[in-house]
């Protein structure tokens, strides 16, 4: 099956988817203005120390370069804490240095409700680039590249996985080189029909915005990474790379008129009264030597539940934009995310192959 079959049937699928008393009055404009004095009083973080990364001695040697993809939270003095790796695409040497350079950031705290706060959902991109004067590729590369196409291009799927992971071991690969690799990687995993993996290829490929790949590559990319994203139930990533491919393209281009019926059906979900149902595996992180075997989301809905546990789930880490929390994973408990806690990011902890289903709960079902 092509690719692009692979894709159009991925959107296919997706689409299956009075106050009259004066004092009611006056009771309704007090709590109007507690409501406004409450937002001027909520403020986020403010950094006011961010020093650069210190680039890996051996791997700047090695002329390679990376980025780390680097979660955080910012407690009630602005320090930093609960640093992690979410993904990556250098080795121990970045892992590390990305961490370090983040432990060191100091803050000025959020303020909510007058008071300091934590800001606990915070990501960041941290590059490791060396000066170039525009983006290329070496010639070694080039004939690796081209290798691997061809394989891709003949369904030889194994001779294509073990060049590939060949070629990305090579010591000196830059940010432009590691972006073509990962690119022609949903390619191959798109044959495969592993969408997890699909999924992992097309956020590597796109990371930081496109900054290392041609924009027709880019615009394309974010297009089935939207389908994939709503195939997988990742839906506040989806609706946040539909607007990143609107952004690239433009909101007449052919990409984004072709998703945007998808993208209303599950907008209109998302608020309805239906359950929906998001089916879930822990997979192991593969490449990425320090991030934990562990399957994420970002709720659609306040409420959930974890239910048809199969295998062994650990934990649940719950990072908010004012709270941060964490607990066992109990099997049929309703979790309710108050308001007051913000968007969240949640980390479900697990043996990989273990399979689970959340359900998004209509408002006020929990």
């Amino acid at each position: 099956m092509t690719v692009m079959r692979i894709f159009g049937a991925l959107l296919a699928l997706s689409a299956s988817l009075n106050m009259t008393s004066a004092n009611a009055a006056q009771d309704a404009d007090d709590t109007l203005t507690s409501v406004k004095e409450s937002i001027r009083q909520s403020t986020p973080a403010i950094q006011i120390q961010r020093d650069a990364p210190k680039y890996p001695r051996t791997e700047l040697q090695r002329g390679r370069e990376a980025w780390v993809h680097v979660t955080y939270c910012i407690d009630e003095s602005g320090s930093i804490q609960n640093v992690s790796v979410l993904d990556s695409i250098g080795n121990d040497n970045f892992d590390e240095a990305a961490v370090k350079t983040v432990r060191n950031w100091k803050y000025e705290p959020a303020i909510q409700n007058g008071k300091p706060a934590w800001q606990s959902r915070n990501e960041v991109y941290i590059m490791f680039a060396l000066e170039q004067e525009d983006l290329g590729a070496s010639r070694k590369f080039i004939r690796q590249f081209k290798k691997l196409s061809a394989y891709i291009k003949n369904n030889d799927l194994q001779a294509a996985d073990e060049l590939f992971w060949q070629i990305y071991e090579t010591k000196n690969l830059s940010l432009y080189e590691l972006g073509k690799l990962w690119a022609q990687r949903v390619r191959y995993e798109a044959l495969v029909g592993d969408y997890y993996k699909l999924n992992m290829a097309l956020k590597r490929a796109t990371a930081s915005h496109g900054s290392w790949i041609e924009p027709e590559s880019y615009v394309q990319l974010l297009k089935a990474r939207t389908q994939v994203e709503v195939h997988l139930g990742k839906y506040d990533r989806a609706l946040h790379s539909f607007r990143d491919l609107a952004k690239a393209a433009g909101d007449e281009a052919a990409e984004v008129v072709a998703l945007r019926p998808t993208i209303d059906r599950l907008q209109s979900m998302i608020v309805g009264e239906t359950v929906m149902q998001i089916n879930a595996e822990v997979r192991p992180r593969g490449d990425c030597q320090m991030c934990n075997d562990s399957w994420d989301f970002t709720p659609v809905r306040p409420d959930f539940t974890i239910t048809n546990i199969k295998g062994t789930l650990d934990s649940l880490d719950m990072r908010c934009d004012n709270k941060r929390f964490e607990a066992k994973v109990a099997e049929s408990v309703d979790w309710h995310i108050p308001d007051d806690w913000g968007k969240c990011h949640i980390q479900v902890y697990g043996e990989p192959g273990t399979t689970f289903n959340v359900l998004m709960l209509p408002d006020g079902a929990s």
